[in-house]
Order: C-alpha cells, then sequence, then structure tokens
C-alpha cells in the first residue's frame, strides 16, 4: 500500500526529569514523532511540556551531540567552535579541573547538581559526590530544608 505510514507504540519513560513519568513513544516510520502520556502506568496520567516536546528536543538542529572545543578567546563574536572526542573532551576538562586544585587548593573545584525535577541531571548525581569527595578533602556542600535563599548561604 502505497503512502502508509509505518506507525509503533512504544511503552517507555519520559527522561527528562527524575519523575519519569510513564509514557508512550510514537514512532513514525522510524522517526520518533510524538511522547503522550501512558495511563496505564501509575505515573503516566500527563506530561509536562518538557515530556511533550521531547521530539523536538531530540531533533532540534542545534543540539549538542558531541564536545566540542573553543578556539578563540571568550568574547571574540565567533567562538571558532571545533569538534573534539570524548576522550580528548573529558581529558581536557580533568587537566583543568586539576590545575585548578593545585593552584589554589581542593576547596576551590566545586561541584553543583540542580534540581532532580527539572533535568535528569540527578541520574549523574552520584558521579559528582564521589567525584566531589574524591582523596582526603570531602567537598560537599549540603543544602537543607533552611536554606531557601542565597543570603541564608553566603549572608549580607
Amino acid at each position: 500500500m502505497a503512502g502508509s505510514a509505518s506507525v509503533q507504540r512504544v511503552h517507555t519513560y519520559c527522561g527528562f526529569c527524575i519523575a519519569r513519568c510513564g509514557a508512550v513513544a510514537v514512532v513514525e516510520d522510524s522517526r520518533f514523532t510524538r511522547l503522550e502520556p501512558d495511563p496505564s502506568h501509575p505515573t503516566g496520567q500527563a506530561l509536562c511540556a518538557k515530556g511533550r516536546a521531547a521530539p523536538e528536543l531530540v531533533y532540534h538542529p542545534e543540539r549538542l551531540t558531541h564536545p566540542l572545543r573553543r578556539t578563540r578567546p571568550k568574547g571574540d563574536p565567533d567562538a571558532g567552535w571545533e569538534q573534539i572526542g570524548w576522550d580528548e573532551a573529558l581529558n581536557l576538562t580533568a587537566a583543568a579541573m586539576r590545575r585548578v586544585a593545585e593552584r589554589h587548593g581542593p576547596q576551590s573545584v566545586a561541584l553543583t547538581l540542580s534540581s532532580p525535577s527539572t533535568t535528569a541531571i540527578g541520574d549523574s548525581s552520584g558521579f559528582i559526590q564521589r567525584l566531589g569527595e574524591r582523596g582526603d578533602h570531602p567537598r560537599r556542600l549540603r543544602l537543607g530544608p533552611r536554606v531557601r535563599h542565597p543570603l541564608h548561604l553566603w549572608g549580607r
């Protein structure tokens, strides 16, 4: 039958935040086109705007899918980005963190996570906590329920 699209409905979950809402991915002719709520899943009664925008985010022409290195100074109108490999990107990042720690002490390297309810970065929290505690100088700052404003943290 000419012109008929192949449509699959794949039961999954939305990975854009820690809630992991139950979802159904609609795939048309091998292309992810929609993410819909999965009411049969305990957390699938609805999807937020991030989940509904999933195909747009996946296929956005400016989505970064590989590491880039700046080749021109900061402030230059054209940063001169060039694609590099993952190993090189990780090695450059580790070397920069080591330089800062050696020059200014290990406490000068700070790592942070945003709210797990607003991003999928929560999946990396264990790694970032271990990285922050490496060596004999733990560098974890716990922000409990009392810290609701930067003034609580830094003072006036």
